[in-house]
């Protein structure tokens, strides 16, 4: 039997009493599936596991997506897609430096976004006794239920397009300002046509019903979102920052510190994410699996 303690006020919770390195049975499976749909982000402590294990664990929940970064994949595991600050003997990165800079859901601009990500903790930055690099959750469905009624009816007539492509060249650009104020620096690849072609742009309702608890949240995010269609940048830049702010008030944060051993999950139907980046340059190592979701249109 597992145990749920819940860490924030709309999401976020430990789960406790199992051990992710060994077969589930059903029934705990089952349990376990509940607890995540219902905090929207759990997490495991004290875990130790393979590539193979966290891969075994969360391919329960359906069919693994491997990042279009290909580079930053995990050699011979193409499911785990490597988030670290550290580099090889060549001084190569070894994964994804600058990954969650801003507001997002994973593979949002995918016509199959992702259901869920786990992201395992390999090696975690600690200085003076405190683990640095914590992560932020937003609960999109939270954040849509506290919306006036006027204002659920507006931004329920509304789509946006979410593009990969856009979001490199925002990142790009944040990167080189970064290393021109002698902040970090990171190594980015850039895309390859072949890439970008695999993520076209992608039109879908601001707002989206989710596929398992019927929950209606607030499917854009500052990462992803390029615009509001049916208005001028203009208008879509200001409608989007509005929102975004609204989001992602306190009321509706949850924020992790890691451990090492940590498994943590979240929805990325009813959530959205950004990493911090205050440990460099000590390491950090982590490890993502995400379970591909339903289509949008």
């Amino acid at each position: 039997m597992i145990t749920v303690t819940r860490a924030g006020k709309h999401l976020g919770a430990e789960i406790s009493g199992v051990d992710l390195s060994q077969p589930l049975d059903d029934d705990t499976f089952a349990q376990i599936a509940s607890a995540f749909f219902d905090n929207e982000v759990v997490f495991f402590r004290n875990q130790t596991l393979t590539p193979a294990q966290q891969i075994a664990f969360t391919r329960r929940f359906g069919v693994l997506e491997a990042h279009v970064r290909k580079e930053s994949r995990l050699a011979d595991h193409d499911e785990i897609f490597v988030l670290s600050n550290k580099l090889d003997a060549g001084g190569k990165a070894i994964g994804a430096q600058d990954a969650g800079r801003y507001w997002h859901s994973d593979l949002s601009y995918k016509r199959e976004p992702s259901m869920l990500s786990a992201l395992y903790a390999v090696e975690v930055p600690i200085k003076d006794g405190v683990a640095l690099g914590n992560t932020y959750f937003a609960s999109s469905t939270a954040a849509y239920d506290a919306l006036p009624d006027a204002m659920k009816q507006r931004v329920d007539k509304l789509r946006n397009v979410h593009s990969y492509r856009e979001y490199r060249l925002k990142n790009y650009a944040a990167q080189q300002e970064d290393e021109r104020r002698g902040i970090r620096t990171v190594q980015e690849h850039a895309p390859t046509p072949e890439q970008l072609a695999s993520v076209p742009d992608t039109e879908m309702d601001v707002v989206r019903t989710h596929p398992v608890t019927h929950r209606k949240g607030l499917f854009i995010n500052e990462g992803h979102t390029a615009w509001l269609t049916g208005m001028s940048r203009a208008e879509s830049d200001a409608e989007l920052a509005k929102l975004y702010a609204h989001i992602t008030q306190p009321e509706f944060v949850y924020c992790h510190a890691w451990r090492v051993g940590d498994l943590l999950m979240w929805d990325n139907i009813a959530v959205q994410h950004k990493a911090t980046f205050d440990y460099d340059p000590l390491p950090r190592l982590m490890y993502r699996t995400t379970v591909r979701g339903p289509a949008v249109v």
